[in-house]
């Protein structure tokens, strides 16, 4: 949040909306989801930061990122492995 507001911008508190979710597959569909649109949304705001010249934030960012794969690809061994 420091950061945003060093650079003029306004941090956000409002999460996103989660879906119900009807069973376990549902939730952890709903979670993968979630997952692969923060990797995504983090990779454009490194990009960003990297055009700005802001390499720490971009490396900072890039880790998020790795951090974000690595959690959709665990829920998606989930899906595939457990009985759900």
């Amino acid at each position: 949040a420091n950061k945003i507001v060093a650079l003029g911008g306004e941090p956000t508190t409002t999460p996103r909306p989660v879906p119900p979710a009807r069973g376990n597959r549902e939730m952890l569909e709903a979670v993968l989801a979630a997952e692969q649109k923060a990797a995504a949304d983090y990779t454009q705001r490194a990009r960003e930061a990297d055009e700005f010249g802001d390499k720490g934030l971009a490396v900072q960012l890039e880790d998020m990122v790795r951090d974000e794969s690595g959690h959709s690809e665990e829920t998606q061994r989930i899906l595939q492995d457990w009985p759900l």
